[in-house]
């Protein structure tokens, strides 16, 4: 069954910009099931049962991965640049339609953190909370200054008649951009259980936390089987 669900809508970064929205889904958790039983002709239109919650639990224990990918989530995502990056080096599974910047003129639309983070000295891709060292204010300004300056000279190219297939070079990570996201139950539990991490980019923690608060509710034997063997809360 398919349902349109785009009333559904998570802003991870509290700015009313960055957005996740689930826009259709395919399958639930009797679907997984019945992919498993099929091997044996057991598959069935009965109701979900317990039975049913001690072969998810059984699949997800033995990494029996395949009975997890016949369904299908298709989300919506309004994103900083820099968290994109990262999220589309995931792509066995998943698949991905981003808008264009050759198309339309992007929108003036950029993520400012509510508070910097400094270096981790032990991790070299991690971050720590910043110490009263680090001029919170001063490191907003500069970051305001910044793609506010790269906007304009995206706004001045333009006008000069430069084409937007090279005029948004010059626009930073920080802008947001949008995408379509779908994905199967299986990449989705590999996404989180390697994005929603401490070692994982802080801003990437919050968006695989809101695929996640989307999701559970469709697949609910699933995930907390899955929770409860990566002792994720």
């Amino acid at each position: 069954m398919t349902q349109t669900l785009l009333e559904q809508v998570l802003f991870p970064l509290n700015d009313e910009i960055g957005s996740v929205a689930l826009v259709q889904h395919v399958g639930d958790d009797k679907s997984v099931v019945n992919a498993a039983r099929v091997s044996f002709g057991g598959d069935n239109t009965l109701p979900f049962d317990e039975k049913d919650a001690k072969l998810i639990r059984y699949l997800l224990k033995h990494e029996h991965g395949s009975p997890f990918e016949h369904n299908s989530l298709t989300f919506k995502i309004v994103a900083p640049i820099f968290v994109i990056r990262q999220w589309m080096r995931h792509r066995v599974g998943v698949s991905y339609n981003e808008i264009s910047g050759r198309y339309v003129e992007v929108l003036e639309q950029f993520y400012t953190p509510e508070k910097f983070r400094q270096q981790a000295k032990s991790n070299r891709q991690a971050s720590i909370e910043a110490t009263d060292s680090l001029d919170q204010e001063q490191a907003h300004q500069v970051w305001e200054n910044a793609w506010k300056q790269a906007f304009q000279a995206y706004q001045d190219l333009l006008a000069l008649g430069v084409t937007r297939e090279q005029a948004r070079g010059v626009l930073p990570l920080t802008m947001y951009s949008e995408f379509y996201f779908t994905c199967n139950l299986r990449s989705l539990f590999h996404f989180l259980t390697l994005r929603d991490h401490p070692g994982a980019q802080w801003e990437t923690q919050m968006y695989a936390r809101a695929l996640a608060q989307l999701a559970e509710p469709l697949f609910p034997s699933s995930f907390e089987a899955w929770r409860s063997l990566h002792n994720h809360a």
